[in-house]
Order: C-alpha cells, then structure tokens, then sequence
C-alpha cells in the first residue's frame, strides 16, 4: 500500500465523473500521478479549490478515487480557461496565495502572439516582420510577397492561412474559441525548404529543481501540402532529431531554451514550468521563433504512439517534471 504523501499538488482541469475514467495505468498523466506518488508527492485533478484546499481525483493503483478538500501547496494550470471562461472565474478565488504553474500571466502574455513577440524581439530574439494596423496590410503585404494573416489570440492552426498580394485580407476573423471573433494581423512568411510547403517544430522546455530549464522534447512538424503545418490539420510529425543534424538540434535546444529564460525572466516567472516553443525552418536551415504556447500538449502523445518503445517514459517524465518542480515550491507570503 502506498504511503500518504508528505506534499500534495493540485492540476486544474475540467473535472469529469469516474464512470469514463480509464485506470490511471492506461495513460501517461496516471502513470506520472503513480510515479510522484511513490516519491511522497500526491496529485489530486479537478476543478474544485476552497481557500487552498482541493477536491478532486487522485490516482491509486488500478482506480481513481475521489478525495475531498486536500490541502495543496501549489497548483499547476492545465484549465481550458477559454473554452470554460466562467468556470473558469468561478475557480480563481480558490486559487490566492498559491503558487500556481503555468499562471495566468504567462497564459495571457502567451495567447497574445503580439505582446509575445514585443517581448522576445525586446529580448534580442529575430523573429518575422508582423503587421497589425490593418490600414497596412495591402501596401505591406505587397512588399512582402507572401504571408501569414493569422488570429491574434489563435490556437492549434484555426483561423491561419497563407496570403499573398491580391488575396482577400478581412481585418477579424475565428480564433482559439469556435465561433469567436477576434483581430487578425499579418506575419511575414520564411522560405521553406525545397519541395515542402513548410516546416514547423515546436520543443517542449520545462522547469528542472533548481530552477534552469532543460528539453523535453523536439518534435518536427512538416507538409508538403499544407503550409500551415499544424498537426490538428493533418501535417506529418515526427523526432526532429531523425531529421536535424546534431549540431542544429545543439542550435534548436539553445535557442529554446533561451527564450524559456526570457519569458521567465517576468515577475511571475518563478511559476513558469513548460512551455512549447514554436520555430519555423527556411530554406538554408534557419530557425525563426514564431510563438509560444503556455499550454503545450499532444506532440509527445503522437512520437509515443508511433514508438512506444522510445517514447513512452518520456512521456511520463514530462507529466511529472513540471509536478515535481512546483513541489519543491513555498505558498507565496
């Protein structure tokens, strides 16, 4: 029988009943939840939390079970907060005076690719030329040749297409949220490499005890197609390191790393625990940071599938670095 642990942390997630709860054994977040168990960690899921006392479902071999009003000393931030907006505000209040993964700060900063970009070019980092006065985006794109007319709170490729000179250019149109509308600007497009319509990666940095980052994972995300290159559209995915050459996989790693270190260079940096860096490559092989998300998901989940083998405990440790960082953490004063 497992110990109780000494340190509990909570992950906000929309909560759902036990009935359709597979065993915590059959998915990497049960496995991690098992596995920091072990370490005197427990994790508890939901979204319930009273003045830092959690309610929710905690992992046990074999089973989920309900456990009611567990004192957390830190949560971590996985909530769908845009899908659910005001369940989401109904929560919030619980929140105060934790240290909380992933805050909302850093999700703002992220969902906003223009105050992203503001801050990373502030920071030294080149990235593509954007337009965002929509009085501009003829002359400018005409300039450019070719572009990207993308939602400024955008996710997951919805809304994104590529624009040249004589192509329509609404200034607003569907973002992250489904039927939402919001801003449209324009991102300057690179070259990409000979005989494909784009190539995107997005690598996975988290937080380590100690407070550096380190790289999870690098996932190469390709179309021939599709120059959106987005997987929820059907782009071919795969282990960056199976195509890069090691010396630009070094360069990749450096690079994300040191954007993970700028954005957690803010105020509430401290509570900043993954993030998923999103980069294009042109046609001499260069990397261009595009964006970065405050909620990376998914890609570890599709190499897994395609290589248990290789990448099944990856997963796993990635479900709980950022757990295991936050425990180490004191509630804020």
């Amino acid at each position: 029988m497992l110990s109780e642990p000494t340190r509990w942390i909570g992950v906000l997630v929309r909560s759902r009943g036990a009935g359709d709860r597979l065993p915590p054994e059959a998915r990497p977040v049960g496995r991690a939840a098992l596995k920091l168990r072990a370490e005197g960690i427990g994790v508890v899921f939901g979204d319930e939390i009273v003045a830092g006392r959690m309610s929710g479902w905690v992992a046990q071999p074999g089973a989920w079970v309900r456990k009611r009003e567990v004192p957390v000393v830190a949560l971590h931030d996985r909530f769908a907060s845009q899908t659910y907006p005001q369940a989401y505000e109904a929560i919030f209040d619980g929140m105060a005076g934790l240290p909380v993964g992933n805050p909302v700060d850093l999700t703002m900063l992220c969902r906003d690719k223009l105050a992203t970009q503001r801050l990373l070019e502030a920071a030294g980092f080149a990235m593509p030329a954007v337009q965002a006065d929509p009085t501009r985006f003829e002359a400018t794109l005409a300039a450019w040749g070719t572009a990207f007319l993308k939602p400024r709170y955008g996710a997951l490729g919805r809304g994104v297409r590529r624009v040249q000179p004589g192509d329509p250019l609404p200034t607003q149109g569907e973002g992250a949220v489904v039927g939402g509308i919001e801003p449209l600007f324009l991102q300057r497009a690179v070259t990409s490499p000979a005989g494909w319509s784009g190539w995107s990666l997005r690598v996975l940095v988290q937080r380590v005890s100690g407070g550096d980052w380190v790289v999870a994972s690098r996932v190469l995300r390709r179309s021939r197609e599709d120059p959106v290159v987005n997987v929820a559209r059907g782009a071919e995915v795969g282990p960056a390191d199976r195509v890069l050459e090691p010396d630009r996989v070094r360069a990749l790693d450096t690079l994300s790393i040191a954007v993970a270190r700028a954005i957690a260079h803010q105020p509430w940096g401290r509570t900043a625990v993954e993030l998923g860096v999103d980069a294009v490559v042109d046609d001499r092989g260069a990397f261009h940071v595009i964006e970065v998300n405050s909620r990376p998901r998914g890609r570890l989940e599709a190499l897994a599938e395609q290589n248990p083998a290789r990448w099944a405990d990856a997963h796993v440790e990635a479900c709980v670095r950022p757990l295991r960082y936050l425990a180490t953490m004191e509630p804020r004063p």
